[in-house]
């Protein structure tokens, strides 16, 4: 499979952006490369894995890549800014190199900063949706497990929401919602984001002791917010 001159952008830039503070999402990767194309083979995709560590190879790639069309400029910086909440943050140094990326795309500054807002609230969104989740996944078998809860706790502190509210979110484990609940928050998602929301839960899923319940309950959830049996298979087996 042959990336796309906007493909192989959205790669370069997400790996620019998370090398800008010099603090690595390594599990990030992931995501990244599901929301590109979740067909990309194994080895392509462990091509651009090791691309993405090298902040220099990719500042000489960036370099050399044409211009997308400027349609795709939207959808690039947003994947982008996405890297840079990865640790639910945002840093400054995240927010120059993406400043830098927008300018090269021809977006105006003003409006990139918009975006960003609006970018925020929309993580900000997905961020609940994954923790009410997380707290069900970690409890499908009737409790959270000590390995459950380690990740539990690693998946609140990246996510994108302020402190007062990772706190109260952090506590769901304890007080897991319902189905239906989880289920209307993901609905609510755009498909892309409920992707991206699905993947970043199956940390979860595989540091249960056991493994059956937790797996069976996200194929359930992932059925009934139009993901794919097979889809999410494939989350489960990157």
């Amino acid at each position: 499979m042959v990336l796309s001159p906007e493909q192989e952008w959205t790669l370069v830039a997400c790996g620019l952006v998370a090398h800008a503070d010099g603090i690595l999402e390594i599990g990030e990767w992931d995501q990244v490369l599901w929301m590109l194309d979740e067909r990309l083979p194994a080895s392509e995709a462990d091509a651009w894995l090791a691309l993405l560590a090298n902040k220099a190879a990719l500042q000489v790639r960036l370099g050399e890549l044409p211009l997308p069309p400027p349609f795709f400029a939207e959808t690039i910086l947003e994947r982008a800014w996405r890297m840079a909440l990865a640790d639910g943050r945002g840093s400054e140094e995240e927010q120059w190199v993406h400043d830098d990326l927008a300018a090269r795309l021809g977006v105006d500054a003003e409006q990139n900063r918009t975006w960003r807002g609006l970018w925020r609230e929309q993580a900000r969104r997905r961020a609940e949706a994954v923790a009410a989740f997380a707290a069900m996944l970690a409890n499908a078998d009737g409790t959270a497990d000590s390995g459950e809860r380690a990740e539990y706790d690693d998946l609140m502190a990246r996510l994108a929401v302020d402190d007062a509210r990772r706190a109260e979110l952090a506590a769901l484990i304890d007080a897991p919602p319902g189905l239906d609940e989880v289920v209307g928050r993901l609905a609510a998602l755009t498909p892309e984001e409920r992707g991206i929301a699905m993947v970043t839960l199956v940390p979860i899923v595989r540091s249960s002791f056991g493994g059956a319940a937790e797996r069976d309950m996200f194929f359930a959830l992932a059925e009934r917010v139009a993901i794919s049996r097979a889809d999410a298979q494939r989350m489960l087996d990157r």
